[in-house]
């Protein structure tokens, strides 16, 4: 459905299964959604679907053939008369069910903007639109060839860069004993294994990090630390 409503999303073919055909006819219909773009409504059946999208897809009787979105541009968040006062910033992402499923985390907390490397992140595909849950469709991805860079214009900008840390670190603070209220934040989170890279590290104002109670478990899963991360900068 937020595919299909996304403006921005350039879809193709719409393949559905027999059964569902007279509810995705109103649905079209509803949200006058061919006035706008030439979708070709084909129906068909398991088997022709599933050799189109691979059998190992996630697949629930239809399927989009739609071309990847293309990304913003870092200077629109800049000239923007919008007021953003939250962002986040991916420094590394190796796992594309994490990346999908920070995307839906972002957007679950008002997160707009995205802020993503070059480099070292997965390409657009169905598995990172199902993790994402729609997010993928609301948030503004936008790619940067020079994270550093961009932190030091943010700063000029009088954003405050705030580095998740997993490292237990001497200048690392407990979240939860940090007054986060700053006018605008920009939260920098980074690889699932090793972190905050060395030099964003150094760029950051402030580092914080989750603090656990066991010896045993001294990190979390980095979808599970930025949920908890956001629900600290949000409610502070």
């Amino acid at each position: 459905e937020c595919a299909l409503t996304n403006p921005k999303r350039i879809i193709h073919e719409f393949l559905v299964e027999k059964k569902l055909e007279i509810f995705y006819q109103n649905f079209f219909k509803k949200y006058k959604i061919t006035d706008n773009k030439k979708i070709i409504f084909k129906v068909s059946n398991k088997e022709n679907i599933l050799k189109r999208i691979g059998r190992y897809a996630k697949y629930q009787g239809v399927a989009l053939m739609v071309n990847k979105l293309n990304f913003g541009d870092i200077n629109d968040l800049f000239n923007s008369k919008k007021k953003h006062n939250l962002i986040l910033i991916i420094d590394k992402m190796n796992d594309p069910l994490n990346y999908g499923a920070i995307l839906r985390t972002a957007y679950a907390f008002g997160i707009k903007n995205i802020l993503l490397l070059n480099q070292y992140m997965p390409e657009e595909n169905a598995y990172i639109a199902s993790m994402a849950s729609g997010a993928l469709e609301k948030v503004n991805l936008i790619k940067i060839s020079n994270l550093i860079s961009v932190i030091k214009k943010l700063k000029k900008e009088n954003w405050w860069i705030l580095g998740l840390e997993s490292k237990d670190l001497e200048n690392c603070e407990n979240i939860r004993n940090k007054n986060i209220k700053y006018d605008k934040t920009a939260l920098v989170i980074g690889s699932e294994n090793e972190g905050l890279r060395k030099l964003v590290r150094l760029n950051c104002d402030v580092l914080v990090r989750i603090s656990m109670n066991s010896k045993i478990v001294d990190s979390l899963n980095v979808v599970q630390a930025t949920s908890i991360a956001l629900h600290e900068i949000c409610n502070k």
